[in-house]
């Protein structure tokens, strides 16, 4: 009597100035009624804060539910029931778990006197932010085809000088407007709540109808995606990639395909497994004059942009010399296209590189130190916060020295003044590397370079609106015509100092760049392995080598190879010290591996081969299209999982 008499009367409550309580008078109570009217106090708190909690978690699964329908823009037409109920139940439960996760941690707090409304305030500021950061992803992912991850988050904290994420004032407003939109809905939520659903009369069970329909749902979408996965029904897992901190169920194993259980197992022992590079040690007898080898490489310098009007330098070295008019980076993005320039690997070995302290470093330049180089090593934007210098140029990590001045126009000349004091004051050869960064997103040049006309800033909110890209195709166009000037600065330099006949010189890029080749809205790099985003120029002035134009596929992992094999006289096939081939054998590649920041693809010129995050192949046209008659050779892909494994111990090439 005494609890039911309490459960009916709000008096007790510790809460006692809440407005869920009232006043009893003239009640006397022994002691251990008392202790017991106050745990009910507590229990009666928690319940009424954990309604409350229910609902705000509830309304803001509706309504992030709401902001995250665009992404349903990259589902498949669903094919049969299963993959339409699950395409109809996927954001919501997704959402619904994260509300599941969050009452759980919220749940101990609601037991501590006075917690009610501070509890709420979390809850709220937590689903507010949570669909702040969904709207902001929409936009990226709609641009770059990937979801905002903590890599994002780093270099934009990190980029001080707004070199790559120099946001406009459009953009920011935008984005400040949605943010107080949802924070007014938010408040909304909190009112609706407080002085209308938990304090009604009638259709209680509401709210717990609501729950049990979400919790089921995310029972639902989890083992249908499970399912899914042991089947490799593409219908239902080739969508997880398109939805942001959606970590689905899947089982462990992939039926019906060979090929990509094979993958599944080995790639899964791979971060437990040591590199073994090189797998014997090197041997090299370089004789005679010792070259200088410089090593020129533009940020997102796409292969049509290696023109006469564009990059008139460039063009004219690359009619004197050697011309590989098919060349590909092996990565998307900066980290994977210069490792694979460097170490000749795969790209898809550099989280476990990184995780090794850079295995020693690029076989490259530890031969070249050991022959005696001087090296320079000149970056135009930070290569240490992304790693580069740990790994790339680990062996000659003090000689690396990023350009300075107030802006990246400064800062790209400074690299230029600096290589040519280098190879002014070396005693003995040089390797340089020089990485201009005018040409990256925001495109920069100074006065006097403007020759492609009209231009305009480029901005996240233009790009999202599908906005006609020529204006900022001219703004690209006129960064490589300024860089491209350096470039021939660093020539006369060379010829007028009597170095140019001593020197390979290298004019090339760690990735291209996309300007809605694909999509309306598809600006950049990082987003699709198409040859807007991989085909790069691969110039080399090589002494004595005839000038000549090469039409046979090549990748950047080849052109460490073919200096090591070429130039340094070492005694071990390519095989031991690379996944790449001499520049020179032009033997068909049939397939590339690559990747970028989040997965990898097994690319042909047919198109690619994408590992999406839980281990599938999605086939892809070279419009970034889903093609499921695209099939990947069986052949071809053998020889991509050898060069992914050929370098961990106990998994040598065949």
């Amino acid at each position: 009597m005494v609890l039911e008499q309490y459960l009916s009367d709000k008096s007790n409550n510790p809460m006692r100035n809440h407005h869920y309580t009232h006043s009893v008078q003239g009640v006397r109570m022994p002691a251990f009624i008392s202790w017991l009217e106050y745990m009910m106090g507590l229990f009666k708190q928690a319940w009424l804060t954990n309604r409350a909690l229910g609902w705000l978690m509830l309304l803001n699964v509706v309504l992030i539910t709401f902001i995250s329908l665009g992404f349903t823009q990259y589902f498949s037409s669903p094919v049969g029931v299963l993959d339409g109920a699950y395409q109809i139940g996927l954001l919501p439960a997704v959402w619904g778990l994260y509300a599941l996760v969050g009452l759980m941690l919220f749940l101990p707090l609601t037991f501590i006197p006075y917690a009610h409304w501070p509890l709420q305030v979390l809850a709220i500021a937590a689903g507010g932010n949570l669909a702040v950061m969904v709207f902001i992803d929409s936009y990226i992912y709609d641009i770059y085809n990937y979801h905002i991850n903590w890599f994002f988050i780093e270099a934009f904290w990190a980029d001080e000088g707004g070199e790559f994420f120099d946001v406009s004032f459009k953009t920011y407003l935008i984005f400040s407007s949605v943010a107080a939109l949802i924070a007014c809905a938010e408040f909304f939520f909190l009112w609706l709540v407080n002085r209308k659903l938990i304090v009604r009369t009638r259709f209680k069970s509401t709210g717990w109808l609501l729950a049990s329909l979400i919790f089921l749902n995310i029972l639902f979408v989890n083992l249908s995606h499970s399912w899914a996965y042991a089947q490799n029904y593409m219908p239902i897992t080739s969508l997880s990639g398109h939805v942001p901190f959606y970590f689905p169920m899947h089982s462990r194993h992939i039926a019906k395909s060979e090929v990509l259980n094979d993958m599944a197992v080995d790639t899964k022992g791979i971060d437990d497994s040591n590199i073994t590079y090189p797998k014997l040690p090197m041997q090299c007898t370089q004789e005679g004059q010792k070259p200088n080898i410089i090593m020129v490489v533009l940020e997102s310098w796409r292969a049509d942009a290696m023109t006469q009007e564009i990059s008139p330098n460039t063009y004219k070295l690359a009619q004197e010399s050697l011309w590989f008019n098919d060349h590909h980076s092996s990565g998307n993005v900066t980290t994977r296209g210069i490792f694979s320039l460097m170490y000749g690997l795969a790209p898809t070995y550099m989280d476990n590189v990184v995780a090794n302290n850079g295995v020693g470093g690029p076989v490259l330049l530890n031969q070249l130190k050991a022959q005696g180089y001087d090296f320079g090593i000149y970056p135009s934007g930070d290569i240490t916060r992304i790693k580069l210098t740990d790994t790339s140029f680990l062996p000659v990590k003090t000689d690396v020295h990023h350009g300075e001045g107030k802006d990246t126009i400064e800062k790209d000349r400074d690299v230029l003044n600096k290589m040519i004091t280098k190879l002014n004051s070396a005693e003995t050869p040089v390797f340089g590397f020089m990485f201009f960064n005018s040409t990256h997103y925001l495109y920069y040049y100074p006065d006097g370079y403007e020759k492609f006309t009209p231009t305009e800033k480029p901005s996240l909110v233009d790009f999202k609106a599908g906005k006609d890209p020529e204006p900022y195709l001219n703004r690209y166009k006129n960064s490589i015509y300024f860089v491209d000037d350096l470039i021939g600065k660093l020539i006369d330099e060379l010829k007028a100092s009597g170095k140019y006949e001593n020197t390979v010189l290298i004019v090339t890029s760690d990735h291209a760049e996309e300007f809605a080749d694909t999509s309306a809205t598809r600006f950049g790099h990082g987003s699709n392995f198409t040859h807007y985003q991989t085909q790069v120029p691969l110039v080399i002035h090589w002494p004595g080598k005839k000038a000549k134009q090469f039409d046979h596929r090549t990748a950047s992992i080849d052109v460490s190879a073919t200096l090591i094999d070429e130039l340094l006289a070492c005694d071990q096939p390519i095989g031991n010290y690379s996944n790449g081939d001499s520049l020179f054998d032009q033997r068909s590649r049939d397939v590339q591996v690559m990747a970028s920041y989040y997965n990898y693809a097994f690319v042909t010129k047919e198109g690619s081969f994408i590992q999406n995050p839980i281990g599938l192949l999605e086939s892809k046209n070279n419009q970034d299209q889903m093609d499921p008659d695209l099939k990947l050779n069986p052949k071809a892909a053998f020889k991509a999982l050898q060069q992914m494994k050929a370098f961990y111990a106990g998994k040598a090439a065949q």
